[in-house]
């Protein structure tokens, strides 16, 4: 593990030296870390003044006319932790270009532009690949402080083509402590002339934990073996497993929403694969395993006595009326869709299951109306998938375990931070996890062997 840190260390290195030979403006000394906590204040940017910050970064070509500017609370648009004025111009010929404007700083966030171009195809040759990789690095030296670009790795790029012209992709991962953080990037496209197209940056500004404090991989090797646990459940066949295997689900051993997957490399507590706590196991239980509900009372409005356990039974009574055929296959899943602020319905959200065994992505929502107590289905009536699976044989958990552990064998550190923001109100923390590091795939859950994804 050491030994590569150092080896990304030099790949960064030379970004660097690129950068400080590319570089085209300053960063006007704006604070790289501004809170939500101060955009309470009276320091927050008007839309006029949010406007000539976003002229400043990148000029408005001639013919554009400014549309509108909205201003995000944090959290209330894309859950990071400062909000963000969203700018947009547009161009009599359907092409446009919006900013997103750090409210306090100033600072770019993103940047997008699309034109509808009329020209013919081919008037003028591509840049090459690697002049659209320095003029990606002048753009990064324009937007991005020093201390963030010391904290790249050399970029991943890709070219393709969208809308007829080509396109190049680079992207530019974060590093901290020589250590990779997942989902932490700088991203820049450009167009075939060598036109910024995109420009975004995802970057966690919170404290990260403390790399020294580490455990050694041995001990977190040993409790990944020990704690790591998969699912038994069906999932859609992938597509390019789809001729080899003639059917629509799988029957597979791999890792859902609340799976121990990771081991926290500070704490030693095992993480399911969106950095939450892992929860231990409940056995499936369909709905009817559970006692008939009665029917529910009038509630008494969002505020009253109708309380989210009483929802949750009234939802359950309305099943047991209008699929009580189908019970058997129906499972209440444990988490709590959260309301939003204006929609005051209960919403609970139950899986199909086959023949006991949860079901990949077949879902379907109930409502229910707290004033009223009425409950009703999200959308059309449910239908149970299709599964055509009549072999009895099924491995047990531990022979899946042995089977990942044959491809699972070297270990990644890696920095973490989850996109799942159960409290609006607060950002997730940044972990320092381990997991196993192998090629995509999963076990199967008739025979105990892996299925390769990279076939």
């Amino acid at each position: 593990m050491r030994h590569t840190g150092r080896k990304r260390f030099w790949k960064r290195m030379s970004i660097l030296t690129l950068l400080s030979v590319f570089a085209v403006g300053s960063f006007a000394g704006v604070s790289q870390q501004v809170h939500a906590v101060e955009q309470k204040s009276a320091k927050l940017l008007s839309e006029q003044q949010a406007v000539e910050a976003a002229k400043k970064w990148m000029d408005i070509p001639a013919g554009y006319q400014y549309s509108y500017g909205l201003y995000f609370e944090p959290y209330e648009e894309d859950k990071t932790p400062y909000g963000a004025w969203f700018l947009a111009w547009h161009h009599p010929d359907g092409s446009f270009i919006s900013y997103k404007i750090h409210p306090v700083s100033s600072r770019l966030l993103s940047y997008d532009r699309y034109d509808n171009d009329t020209k013919p195809a081919g008037t003028a040759p591509p840049i090459q690949k690697q002049m659209a990789r320095e003029r990606a690095l002048q753009f990064l030296a324009k937007f991005v402080p020093s201390e963030e670009r010391a904290k790249l790795m050399e970029p991943e790029e890709c070219t393709y083509t969208r809308y007829g012209s080509p396109r190049y992709g680079i992207k530019f991962k974060r590093v901290e402590n020589s250590i990779p953080f997942k989902n932490n990037s700088i991203d820049v496209v450009l167009g075939g002339d060598g036109k910024l197209l995109h420009f975004v940056r995802h970057w966690y500004e919170g404290e990260v934990p403390d790399a020294s404090k580490i455990m050694a991989e041995k001990a977190a090797r040993e409790l990944l073996e020990q704690n790591a646990e998969p699912t038994l459940y069906y999932r859609e066949t992938p597509d390019n497993l789809q001729e080899k295997y003639k059917q629509k689900y799988m029957l597979v051993y791999d890792y859902l929403r609340g799976d121990p997957q990771f081991v926290d490399a500070i704490s030693g507590v095992m993480v399911d694969k969106y950095g939450t706590l892992a929860k231990p196991k409940q056995p499936i239980k369909s709905l009817k395993d559970l006692p008939l509900v009665a029917a529910p009372k009038e509630g008494n409005g969002i505020k009253g006595t109708f309380t989210l356990e009483q929802a949750k039974a009234a939802a359950i009574h309305f099943l047991q009326t209008t699929l009580k055929d189908q019970l058997d296959h129906v499972y209440l899943e444990p988490e709590i869709i959260p309301r939003s602020a204006d929609w005051k319905d209960y919403s609970f959200k139950f899986s199909w299951l086959h023949k006991g065994t949860l079901v990949e992505y077949a879902t379907f929502e109930v409502r229910v109306n707290p004033d009223t107590a009425e409950s009703h289905f999200r959308g059309e009536h449910p239908l149970p998938p299709v599964i055509d699976d009549n072999n009895a044989q099924r491995v047990d958990v531990a022979t899946a375990k042995k089977t990942e552990q044959t491809v699972k064998k070297s270990l990644e550190l890696f920095y973490f931070q989850s996109n799942q923001y159960d409290d609006e109100a607060k950002e997730p923390k940044a972990l320092l996890l381990y997991r196993f590091v192998h090629e995509p795939g999963f076990v199967d859950g008739h025979t105990g062997k892996w299925i390769s994804l990279s076939d």
